[in-house]
């Protein structure tokens, strides 16, 4: 906590405005806690969360449920089902860690280096998670189920290679080739203005393919095999 706040060495007066910053989450963990349905009958308070230790201060939940352990346990599993050929419990279990998320990890709080590092981690864990998901859910066929939904993720990741790639995939399998194509050279663009940066060979490939694969009866594109399901634990 002292390297949080104070990244170039604690002040004069460090300890005693550290303690009253715990003093101060302990109030507010109380109060949440009188105000929570689930908290015992009003019998914990926050100094039995943020417990005194030798070291510092340690965080106890107290046998409570952290969305950040569901997480883990949730993306575990996923992995393993992977590892196993099992795509659909892969699939389930990825779109159950996924579904803790609602923003980026402490988006709503001002980050010094040591939590910047730990927010970083926990969200290369996420985009991971839903590379992962968006591939499985295409092992599974469900190209047309989950269009919409990887659509969104394409917008909001604009330069995700992986996901980008899983959408193109899916507009494809849709029987929309040129959309895919637009979906390509918008990602292009993108990774040009930050850096100069290319798309990956797996992208190029998949362009190649759509410009020069034949059109079939009617005028539909071929069926485009989905990703590879991989493990990535």
């Amino acid at each position: 906590m002292a390297q949080e706040l104070w990244p170039n060495g604690s002040p004069p007066g460090g300890d005693s405005r550290l303690v009253a910053h715990i003093a101060s989450i302990r109030r507010q963990l109380t109060e949440a806690l009188a105000a929570s349905p689930d908290s015992g009958g009003g019998r914990l308070t926050g100094a039995d969360l943020l417990v005194s230790t030798p070291a510092g201060y340690r965080l106890d939940n107290s046998g409570g449920v952290l969305d950040l352990r569901q997480f883990e346990q949730h993306v575990g599993a996923g992995y393993r089902a992977m590892a196993a050929g099992d795509a659909a419990r892969a699939a389930e279990r990825l779109g159950h860690a996924l579904s803790l998320w609602s923003g980026d990890a402490l988006q709503d709080m001002e980050q010094g280096a040591v939590l910047r590092t730990h927010t970083k981690r926990l969200n290369e864990a996420r985009m991971a998670a839903l590379e992962q998901w968006a591939a499985t859910e295409l092992q599974l066929g469900r190209h047309r189920e989950r269009l919409a939904a990887l659509g969104e993720l394409a917008a909001r990741h604009r330069t995700h290679q992986g996901l980008q790639r899983h959408y193109m995939t899916a507009l494809l399998r849709c029987g929309r080739p040129g959309e895919a194509l637009r979906v390509h050279d918008r990602l292009r663009a993108a990774l040009r203005r930050e850096g100069g940066v290319e798309v990956s060979p797996e992208l190029r490939r998949l362009r190649d393919r759509i410009l020069i694969a034949p059109a079939g009866p009617g005028g539909a594109v071929p069926d485009f095999a989905a990703p590879r399901l991989e493990f990535a634990g």
